[in-house]
Order: C-alpha cells, then structure tokens, then sequence
C-alpha cells in the first residue's frame, strides 16, 4: 500500500508528512494482516516514502528506513546506484497499476540518483568551478605603477547550478523539498543549504 501525492499548489511538505506517517502507520499497524509489510518490503516502502519528501529526512520514523538505504554502498556509483534502484523497487504498489507502470521508475531512478548527492554538504563540497582572479599588488611608490606585481589567482566557487541528476530528482512530480537552496552570490560566497523544516 503506498500513498504518494503529485505536486500540486494543495500538497506542501506537510502534507507529504501526514501522508509518510499514514503509510508507516499502515505498515506497522494494516487493516489487515495480509497487507502487512515487513523485511525489505517494509523498509523499501519506508526509504521511499521519506526519500520522496525533503521533511522525511528529520523525522525519526525515517531514521531506520534511510540507515538502511544509505547502507547500500559499492565501490563503482553506478553499482550503488543499481543496487539502491534494485532495493526501492522492491516496494509492492501493484494496488495502484497506472503509479506502477508510468511513475514507479521514474520516481525510484530519481531518488537512486539523487538522494544523499544532492544535499548541501555533497553539493558544497563537490559542484564546484574555477575563475581566474586578478590582482594587482601596489608596489613602493604610489605614484606610479611601473612597480605594481600583476598576479592571476585561481578562485574556486561553489556553482549555482544544480548537477542535472539532482535537477531530475527535484523536478519529478512525486517529490518535495528534497533539494537544498542556493544563498549568496556566485563566484563570492553562495553555498547551499538544506532547505528547512516544513
């Protein structure tokens, strides 16, 4: 049973949080004993869910879901990637056919990307570029310039621009809040950070 909103203008964080402890709760506590979810199944279906919503990261019915995610770590990325794809799709939403065949994938290859590379300490420590800076140090005399050193500085910045994974992640309809917010200016001081708490 999995319970995912599109983004609309009605479905902000918070909702997406009713809708993660909803379905947590369902898993913990099912109408039915046949449609409980345990193992992989559950904890699949837990990392998705909170995965999905930038606010999953800070609640603590999350915290076992993406321990268990984030465990899944190879050498090569691509083989972690595989892997982390492999294990959300163990997720059972054959309830909902049209969600299974068109957004399932999209959703999960998404997340696998994008979750854990595109926070702010990934970004800030990896989006980076350089510029050539230049500066003049004043020599002796300050009426003439004949004696000033020219140097070219090479600056490294954190860019504005969002790695097109991440943009993939923040961009597919059943995902919110998960991608960090750029502040500052480019090539001075802007660096990003997590979004807040919804």
């Amino acid at each position: 049973m999995m319970f995912l909103l599109k983004k609309t203008s009605k479905h902000k964080l918070p909702a997406l949080m009713v809708t993660i402890a909803a379905s947590l709760a369902a898993f913990s506590f099912p109408a039915h004993a046949d449609q409980e979810l345990s193992g992989d199944e559950k904890d699949s279906c837990g990392a998705l869910l909170c995965l999905a919503s930038g606010a999953g990261r800070g609640e603590s019915e999350c915290q076992g879901y993406l321990r268990r995610y984030f465990s899944i770590k190879f050498t090569r990325p691509d083989k972690t990637f595989e892997a982390r794809r492999d294990f959300l799709s163990i997720c059972p939403t054959d309830s909902n056919p049209e969600f299974t065949q068109y957004h399932k994938p999209a959703l999960i290859n998404a997340i696998a990307r994008g979750a854990g590379n595109c926070d702010a300490k990934f970004l800030n420590s990896l989006n980076k570029a350089y510029y050539e800076k230049k500066i003049v140090d004043k020599g002796w005399s300050k009426w003439n310039n004949d004696d000033d050193t020219v140097r070219i500085e090479r600056v490294e910045y954190v860019k504005n621009e969002l790695p097109p994974y991440c943009k993939v992640y923040e961009e597919n309809e059943y995902t919110q809040g998960v991608v960090p917010i750029y502040v500052g200016v480019e090539k001075e001081d802007g660096h990003y950070v997590d979004p807040p708490p919804q």
